[in-house]
């Protein structure tokens, strides 16, 4: 059988791809006319894959199941098999290629089976990650690492990889740390010092603005008001007395 993958670690925290899972139709043929019905025979002998949308697949030579991820989380993204999970500021990825995982049910009958099992398996993978590669035992193609084990071959132990990840997506303004691990104060302190100092400039200025606009207020009297003016007297004030008659003619 063989195991294809091709898998994208995106910023949030997702994962995005495809497996493919297939055996030789000739091979398969050799245990049931039908190949559906010989393959569902087999897969027992893998171990759990990541759960994902899955689709039967089938060209002119093989026959197996597709199973595609979409903005999975990563946090879900764990089986007997295949293996992302951010570990702080990293993310790792795994694949066992432990004979003791594969072919269960030959081995059942026989535990030499697994291993023949396992010699036969091919396996071609492919990971994308969101921040530089740091470790692996696979060919590093910028952001990528890849792998290509060939049935019938000597296989590693495993498939690893290690990247660094990027910060994890904040919820929350308690979820903003540095790389330490702290709050970061300094920078908060200064934005608020900032703040204050625009708005102590603002107020300044607006008090300015309102003094010089003023206008003095027009200026009032408190004594009588001078005769010959010509105003009326208020209501209900008495009138001015008249003047004194003349001598007479």
């Amino acid at each position: 059988m063989q195991l294809n993958l091709g898998l994208t670690v995106n910023d949030d925290d997702t994962v995005s791809g495809q497996l493919l899972l297939t055996a030789p139709k000739s091979v398969l043929k050799q245990r049931n006319p039908d190949p559906a019905v010989a393959f569902a025979e087999l897969r027992p002998n893998i171990p759990s894959l990541p759960p994902g949308a899955e689709t039967r697949y089938e060209d002119a030579t093989s026959y197996g199941i597709q199973i595609t991820y979409r903005k999975t989380p990563l946090a879900q993204f764990t089986s007997e098999s295949v293996n992302l999970v951010r570990d702080e500021d990293l993310i790792r990825f795994s694949l066992p290629l432990d004979p003791n995982k594969y072919g269960g049910k030959f081995g059942q009958q026989d535990p030499r089976q697994q291993q023949a099992f396992m010699t036969l398996m091919a396996f071609e993978i492919s990971v994308t990650f969101p921040g530089r590669v740091l470790d692996t035992n696979g060919t590093v193609t910028g952001r990528s690492v890849s792998w290509k084990v060939v049935a019938n071959q000597p296989k590693p132990a495993e498939l690893r990889a290690v990247a660094q990840a990027p910060p994890p997506p904040a919820t929350s303004p308690a979820a903003v740390v540095t790389g330490n691990g702290s709050f970061p104060w300094l920078p908060v302190v200064a934005a608020v010092v900032v703040l204050l100092l625009v708005v102590a400039v603002a107020v300044v200025l607006l008090v300015r603005r309102r003094s010089r606009g003023a206008v003095p207020p027009a200026a009032t009297t408190t004594g009588p008001v001078p005769a010959g003016t010509g105003a009326p007297p208020a209501p209900g004030a008495p009138a001015a007395p008249a003047p004194p008659a003349g001598p007479p003619a």
